[in-house]
């Protein structure tokens, strides 16, 4: 049976498949960093021509809701979770995006994808290009949602606590990350990131304190969200993963936490992911270059322990 032709070259067909990870994985450590960086960045530059071909009426298609949001009513729209022009945040970043108002659609649209670029060429740097090669970065920035400025706010928020108030505000759930400062003790940067968000949402309740009660009622009956078990387990997990990471000082736990954590999980809002791109190999010229993160250094016995960034 073994001499059949047929079943030799399923045999080495087998064979070779099973092996492809491992010659892969010996390919990519052959490649010098610069030279990996520049194939992934044609790669990338390929999905970014994609979507500009085909993405079609989909463009700034949730960009829309962020200009067109009404603040003394944000919540009218039925319960789709793909309702176009649909509001999902919180009051205070209605009454935030309504001062934006003044500009014609246009305009704040092309603001909004400009935003996201310098956001996606500050977190990559010499990568930028290269992440693109992650189609849900292209799409996330493509519908214009807020995926990769929640990844910016976790990132800055190492080094300013106040940026996790936009994470609160907005999703929530990726909020879960601020055990890091829990985990460590840096109990000063914990009272910043929470202060910030109180002092937000405390005077966007005296402007409006009947939102702040109807917001959460929008976000429980929108149809189709996911099952309130599957996403508590998910939360929990982060929490774990965000505790191990700041004990045993890996950063990158907060922004893989942060996405676990999303109550929306999907293909696109993985775009999140964008936020360990600060922890990617350093290139050539990168030298003075300042860490998005904080570099690590020596402390005193007891102080919380250092982070690094590209290390």
């Amino acid at each position: 049976m073994n001499d059949v032709p047929g079943f030799r070259t399923a045999a080495r067909v087998g064979v070779g498949v099973r092996e492809l990870p491992a010659r892969t994985l010996e390919l990519l450590g052959q490649l010098d960093p610069v030279v990996l960086r520049d194939r992934l960045s044609l790669a990338g530059i390929a999905v970014l021509a994609w979507f500009a071909a085909f993405g079609g009426s989909w463009v700034a298609y949730d960009t829309y809701a962020y200009w067109s949001v009404n603040p003394a009513a944000p919540y009218h729209f039925d319960f789709s979770p793909d309702q176009y022009g649909a509001f999902r945040y919180s009051p205070a970043i209605a009454q935030l995006l309504s001062l934006f108002h003044f500009l014609p659609w246009p305009a704040f649209a092309i603001g909004w994808f400009a935003m996201l670029a310098l956001v996606v060429a500050w977190l990559g740097r010499r990568w930028s290009l290269a992440l693109l090669v992650f189609v849900p970065i292209v799409w996330d920035g493509y519908l214009g949602n807020i995926e990769i400025l929640l990844a910016a706010a976790m990132v800055l928020g190492f080094r300013r606590p106040a940026a996790w108030a936009f994470v609160l505000l907005t999703k929530v759930t990726p909020g879960i990350g601020l055990l890091w400062f829990v985990a460590r003790r840096e109990w000063r940067n914990l009272a910043i990131a929470l202060g910030a968000t109180a002092i937000i949402a405390g005077i966007s309740f005296a402007i409006a304190p009947a939102l702040w009660l109807e917001w959460p009622r929008s976000i429980l009956s929108v149809q189709g969200r996911p099952a309130p078990v599957a996403t508590v387990a998910r939360v929990l997990a982060a929490a774990l993963l965000v505790i191990w990471g700041a004990r045993t000082n890996r950063p990158w736990t907060v922004i893989v936490a942060g996405t676990l954590a999303l109550a929306w999980l999907d293909l696109k809002t993985t775009a999140m992911l964008i936020g360990l791109a600060p922890f990617l190999p350093a290139l050539p010229g990168d030298e003075g270059v300042p860490d998005v993160v904080p570099p690590a250094k020596p402390g005193k016995r007891g102080d919380p322990l250092p982070v690094r960034a590209r290390p």
